[in-house]
């Protein structure tokens, strides 16, 4: 059974790193999020971050098509590997 979800993205207002996420958390603006290379950020340079809510779901299908539509008009998937190929 899916359970209500927010999608949102997190920026570190230091640094500027942005992570884009879900959650089912009541408060998503308590929730750090759970990417490794976004918690070894927030380890190193501190938790000064703001969330912005992207949308609120209680339909599965509503919020994948959601969480696609973001991260294709917003370029996750090439931005990722770029900052992959950067640490390399």
């Amino acid at each position: 059974m899916f359970r209500s979800t927010y999608l949102y993205v997190k920026t570190h207002n230091k640094t500027g790193m942005r992570y884009f996420g879900k959650t089912v958390m009541k408060n998503p603006h308590l929730y750090k999020g759970s990417g490794t290379r976004w918690l070894r950020h927030l380890s190193v340079h501190g938790c000064d971050i703001s969330t912005e809510i992207v949308g609120f779901f209680t339909d599965e299908s509503e919020c994948k098509a959601a969480a696609e539509l973001f991260s294709e008009s917003n370029n996750i998937v090439e931005i990722g590997r770029a900052s992959c190929r950067e640490r390399v």
